[in-house]
């Protein structure tokens, strides 16, 4: 409780915070118990801690003034009163009281809690924003995948972009002399897409090995060369299966594997 002093009736006290002053009367600090709130950073403080009398000019009607007062509630705000020294007109402003005035509630004010939860938001967007600009790289790793997924349902992405040819599964191939043309073979297939996003469809390689496993001849086919249908969609969804079907120059009965890769 507030203890009564032999300092002057006009006193002087300043904030422990951000050591802005105030001056205040032995009546303010009764109605306040001592407990005051800075009008520059926000903080409660003892106002009685560092309490002298004031010593400055004071304005020639503020006597008359104090008469006027209305009662104040327990926690005196500070920013009711008159900072010592100079006024709000002529003193320098910081950057925020330019933006925002004086009436201010900083970030640093809300203390360690408040801290945490801004450094976990900033982590959490950092993070997002990392995934969303590498999302066609992280695509091909199993690992990040659903994150992505689940990142491309709240912002654009193009299913065209994105590849994993390694969750491409080749079904069925089919290797033999063409039915109708001389020196040609026709190869036949089908593949599916084991990732559970749709995908772009990839380049065929199909290549020709001897029976050492020497290489003979290789090709790669685009899609547009090696697709059965008409569908211009560009992509296969998830568990889709398309099949394709080409026809090769016979390399001659050297040629006795095939191997075929996406890419």
């Amino acid at each position: 409780m507030y203890k009564s002093t032999h300092l002057g009736e006009v006193m002087e006290t300043t904030c422990n915070q951000c050591s802005a002053r105030f001056r205040l009367t032995e009546r303010q600090l009764k109605q306040a118990y001592g407990k005051v709130r800075c009008g520059e950073c926000g903080c409660v403080f003892d106002a009685l801690q560092g309490l002298k009398s004031y010593e400055g000019e004071l304005p020639a009607d503020y006597y008359e003034q104090l008469e006027d007062e209305p009662e104040l509630d327990k926690t005196l705000p500070l920013s009711d009163f008159e900072t010592d020294g100079e006024s709000d007109q002529s003193r320098e402003l910081s950057l925020h009281e330019a933006m925002y005035g004086s009436e201010r509630r900083s970030f640093f004010s809300l203390g360690p809690l408040g801290w945490f939860i801004g450094i976990i938001l900033l982590a959490a967007a950092g993070v997002a924003q990392a995934i969303y600009y590498q999302r066609y790289q992280l695509i091909e790793n199993p690992r990040y995948q659903q994150q992505v997924i689940n990142l491309c349902e709240l912002l654009p992405c193009a299913e065209t972009a994105f590849a994993s040819t390694e969750q491409l599964r080749l079904l069925e191939r089919n290797v033999f002399t063409h039915p109708v043309a001389s020196n040609a073979l026709m190869v036949t297939g089908s593949f599916t897409n084991k990732a559970p996003f749709a995908q772009k469809l990839p380049d065929m390689l199909i290549s020709l090995f001897d029976v050492q496993g020497k290489l003979i001849a290789n090709r790669m086919f685009t899609p547009a060369e090696y697709r059965l249908d008409d569908d211009n969609k560009g992509v296969i969804e998830p568990q889709a299966i398309v099949q394709f079907r080409l026809e090769v120059v016979d390399p001659g009965t050297d040629a006795l594997t095939y191997e075929f890769e996406f890419f």
